[in-house]
């Protein structure tokens, strides 16, 4: 009986846990549950951060900057919503083009002196995050690298 059991699991059968398990496995995740879009968010924060310690002569740039998270959140949001490979390929992309222009903002940033070292490396990596999940998520839906 003892070795039925589970660590962790008081008296669950397997069978059942197994059941549980592919169920959450098929449940479709809410848009602020995808790590993507949460990472996103992430970045949204940083700049804010940014934002409010930086000069007011460049509002208007950060303004700029967070347009952009915007628009990046709005493109995963529409690519977890299309149901349509193509269409959501073609979001992703969106996605991905402008995760890389605010990486370049940052790298202006950076040069400017507006930030320091500390933070261009937070945020790059919180870009760099993003980009990883976007990559993955447009060769999966493009079957790319699946052998067939």
């Amino acid at each position: 009986m003892q070795d039925e059991k589970q660590e962790g699991f008081a008296a669950v059968p397997p069978q059942t846990a197994a059941d549980s398990n592919e169920k959450k496995a098929k449940a479709r995740k809410a848009l602020p549950e995808l790590p993507v879009y949460r990472a996103s968010a992430n970045l949204k924060y940083v700049i804010v951060t940014m934002m409010a310690r930086a000069p007011r002569r460049l509002t208007k740039f950060f303004d700029e900057m967070l347009m952009t998270v915007s628009e990046l959140s709005k493109s995963i949001g529409l690519a977890d919503t299309s149901r349509n490979g193509d269409d959501r390929v073609w979001y992703i992309s969106m996605a991905l083009t402008l995760v890389y222009e605010l990486r370049n903002d940052f790298t202006i940033l950076l040069r400017m002196g507006v930030i320091g070292r500390d933070d261009d490396n937070k945020a790059k990596a919180l870009a760099k995050r993003v980009i990883a999940q976007l990559v993955a998520w447009r060769d999966y839906t493009s079957n790319q690298g699946v052998k067939a």
